[in-house]
């Protein structure tokens, strides 16, 4: 039998949270469905050691701005779940976890209502809210299947700790966020820490005396929307490298090299023990430093024309950062792992998003759905909780509870227009 459900909302993360939020607040009623626990893209696709790469300032969930005594300090990664599940149960979200919805399309038996197939059964809904954020599926390059059998492949998906690692040496693919932070937790063991490079830019952790998020959102940088992008592809660009990580703190390429880390470029193909790499190294920690810079020349134009006073960076430090004018940056274009003693690669590529299970035309050219303020065309089908959904924050704790409002505001207006507010509210 069909389980009827005025609304429903797929994924229990911070967009689906908030807008549950602003639905209780209103006292409608809807349920919450999650495959797995609350937050659980935090607790199941982040390490050990991850922290936060936001201040802990910048969570605005409804109903729970961060007012702790660490603003400045950024959360790791238990922390931050629990904070999401005490959130959750204060406002009485009604959570169903264990829940897996396989495919959402318009339901026979009712013009305007959904019908959703579920791990738990079928359902039907007025509305539905897809709040499973942006990525969905790990990306690993066709590559992997050229590599030996005999060393160890992880995604960073499945990556907890160095212990998973075999081999006095891991290779890491991939120098975002991501890469960037399991190359630093295994050269803290002393592990010997091979990296393959691409274009990712840095963000100086903090600069002229205050944190870059801090600087971004006063700026305005946060609030750019996505018509103000050069490309729609630029939405799906990796984030520039930086570490929430004891106190925060500015990764480079540099000064991984300077702590015996292997930088290599970009993986282009395998055979066995052997690896081929682009002779593209030098491209790389341009392109980095280079946005580095442009960064900080943002913020002094800012500091200069608001007429504001701030400290000077170090030099020194900011040299550190850099990579050291003549010193050459060229990687070897082969490696044989045997030789190199590496016994594990860790795949730090990123994820893909996948919403095929939507039959709906609510796609654009490159498979990522159009919003109008996280309304799609089709009525009654929401979406929150996507990167560049309205804006640059949308994606993130910082801007979440925006888009939220607004899609509770359509999902109320909605439901009054069609049957009245006795008709959905709670008794």
């Amino acid at each position: 039998m069909r389980e009827s459900q005025e609304i429903v909302i797929v994924g229990a993360g911070q967009g689906g949270l908030s807008v549950s939020y602003f639905l209780a607040k209103s006292r409608i009623n809807h349920v919450v469905l999650e495959r797995g626990l609350i937050g659980d893209s935090w607790k199941s696709r982040r390490w050990d050691s991850f922290c936060l790469v936001t201040p802990n300032w910048s969570i605005k969930l409804p109903g729970a701005h961060y007012s702790g005594d660490a603003p400045d300090g950024f959360m790791p990664r238990d922390e931050f779940t629990d904070y999401l599940e005490t959130w959750a149960n204060g406002f009485g979200a009604p959570v169903r976890t264990g829940v897996e919805v396989h495919r959402i399309r318009r339901d026979d038996a009712g013009a305007r209502r959904f019908a959703l197939e579920t791990s738990a059964g079928p359902m039907s809904a007025d509305i539905v809210v897809v709040a499973t954020a942006t990525y969905q599926k790990p990306s690993v390059p066709a590559v992997a299947r050229d590599i030996a059998d005999t060393c160890l492949q992880i995604h960073a998906e499945g990556y907890k700790n160095p212990t998973q690692a075999i081999g006095a040496a891991v290779l890491v693919v991939g120098s975002g966020q991501t890469g960037c932070q399991i190359a630093e937790d295994f050269l803290r063991e002393g592990r010997r820490v091979f990296l393959s490079v691409g274009k990712t830019g840095r963000l100086p952790r903090r600069y002229r005396g205050r944190d870059c998020i801090e600087w971004q959102a006063e700026m305005g940088t946060l609030d750019r929307t996505p018509d103000m992008l050069e490309t729609p592809d630029h939405r799906f660009k990796s984030d520039p490298h930086v570490s929430g990580r004891d106190g925060g703190a500015t990764v480079s390429l540099n000064r991984f090299r300077k702590r015996g880390a292997v930088l290599l470029g970009r993986l282009r193909s395998a055979s066995g023990d052997l690896l081929r790499f682009k002779d593209n190294l030098r491209e790389c920690i341009d392109y980095a430093d280079e946005f580095a810079a442009g960064v900080n020349a943002s913020v002094d134009r800012h500091i200069e024309s608001t007429g504001q006073i701030a400290p000077r960076h170090s030099p020194r430090e900011i040299a550190d950062e850099y990579w050291p004018a003549g010193l050459t940056a060229k990687s070897p274009e082969t490696l044989s792992l045997s030789d190199s003693g590496i016994g594990t690669v860790i795949w730090a590529t990123g994820f893909n998003f996948d919403f095929s299970w939507i039959d709906f035309p609510v796609v654009d050219a490159s498979g990522y759905p159009r919003t109008e303020s996280g309304a799609s065309s089709v009525p009654g089908l929401f979406f929150c909780g996507l990167n560049w959904m309205t804006k640059r924050k949308s994606g993130i704790l910082y801007g979440v509870e925006e888009d939220a409002r607004a899609v509770a505001d359509r999902i109320k207006k909605l439901k009054l227009a069609e049957s009245g507010p006795a008709a959905w509210k709670v008794a």
